[in-house]
């Protein structure tokens, strides 16, 4: 309820911000967990906190610098009412494994992503049920990779055949729950997954056996699209635009491989998205009283990646007219992945958005960075 006070982990990050702006203009008053004062600086000058304008007493801050440390949120999480854990402490830039040989880099992946993501979901939890006295619940993000087989993910189009094999499709809900993937991880992605299954199971674990004061909410996305406040430059949307949507041409010699993307070998993925202001209006929406605790939500829409070019060029046509994008679609394949998404619609009260609008409002971010980098 508007004017209640709001711990927001990973506030400083592409989702956390959007929660952010959602709760503050929905009433609440936040206050933010930040690494560093840089990061604080860079949240107060952004274009939707400068509009919004929040008094002192709506929107504070409160130094975290290792979230992972014992004890990190024990001072936070005091005279709280709520707490959005969106955080996730995983390395920024990790070298993947490339294969589950090197018992080195095994232990590195399982220590950087699980052991990670594990102690900074119990760690909130525990700094709550000793001393956050008046914390009533906590949304946590989790992610569909959670509640999947890891193998979609880092290895979709077997998974897919080997699905395929059932006499039905198999539809995955908000209450689907997986084993926890075991080391040697293949890569990044299979870490990842293996840390976000496990980090859930920690969290489910802990409020069963420990039965605190508070409940327990799980938001989990697939993967998210939207604009992003706080991006600093077209860099930070390289990855989409050059696997989905292509350059046609680059005089960046250092670019050179995004107009040759074409030409490699077919990509498949799972084609689950979500919006990013979707993900964070089911955030704040869970903290109502009116939703019950101790229950989860999956978020997703289905996305065929060989889509994103006619999006595009239906919607922003002058993209491709000066050659900024390859009119013909990469070569990605789509590996369906159902989700239930029912409880959003009928709980949270959200219409999902569709891919289009994911796919133009990304889009029209990347043009509009583009005109102020003057490219």
């Amino acid at each position: 309820m508007a004017g209640e006070l709001v711990l927001l982990t990973g506030g400083t990050g592409f989702l956390g911000h959007t929660i952010l702006v959602d709760l503050l203009k929905h009433g609440y008053r936040v206050l933010v967990a930040a690494r560093s004062h840089g990061k604080v600086t860079k949240v107060r000058a952004a274009p939707s906190i400068v509009a919004l304008d929040p008094p002192a007493t709506q929107l504070m801050f409160v130094l975290v610098p290792d979230m992972a440390a014992p004890d990190a949120y024990d001072e936070a999480v005091q005279d709280v009412d709520f707490i959005i854990h969106a955080a996730a402490p995983l390395p920024a830039d990790y070298a993947s494994a490339a294969g589950g040989s090197d018992l080195r880099q095994d232990r590195s992946l399982e220590d950087a992503f699980v052991t990670a993501c594990v102690q900074g979901n119990m760690g909130i939890l525990k700094s709550a049920r000793d001393k956050g006295k008046t914390v009533r619940r906590i949304v946590m993000t989790s992610s569909t990779v959670a509640i999947a087989p890891a193998d979609f993910f880092s290895d979709a189009a077997a998974a897919s055949q080997r699905e395929k094999g059932g006499k039905e499709v198999v539809v995955r809900g908000p209450e689907t729950r997986v084993a926890v993937p075991e080391p040697p991880y293949k890569s990044q992605l299979h870490a990842y997954c293996a840390a976000k299954t496990a980090s859930l199971k920690a969290a489910e674990t802990f409020m069963k056996d420990q039965a605190p004061p508070f409940d327990l909410i799980s938001i989990m996305p697939s993967l998210i699209f939207g604009k992003d406040e706080l991006a600093t430059g077209t860099d930070s949307t390289r990855m989409l635009m050059y696997r989905l949507l292509p350059q046609k041409a680059s005089n960046d010699a250092g670019d050179a491989s995004a107009g040759s993307s074409l030409e490699q070998e077919e990509i498949a993925a799972v084609g689950n998205a979500v919006l990013c202001t979707d993900v964070a209006r089911a955030h704040v929406r869970a903290l109502d009283p009116d939703i019950k605790g101790s229950q989860s939500f999956v978020l997703n829409i289905d996305a065929r990646w060989e889509d994103t070019v006619p999006i595009a060029k239906a919607h922003i046509t002058q993209a491709f007219g000066s050659g900024l994008f390859h009119p013909a679609s990469p070569k990605w394949t789509t590996v369906p992945l159902k989700w239930d998404t029912t409880k959003v619609r009928d709980v949270l009260g959200i219409e999902l958005a569709t891919y289009d609008v994911m796919v133009k409002e990304v889009v029209g971010e990347y043009l509009e960075m583009m005109r102020t980098e003057g490219t």
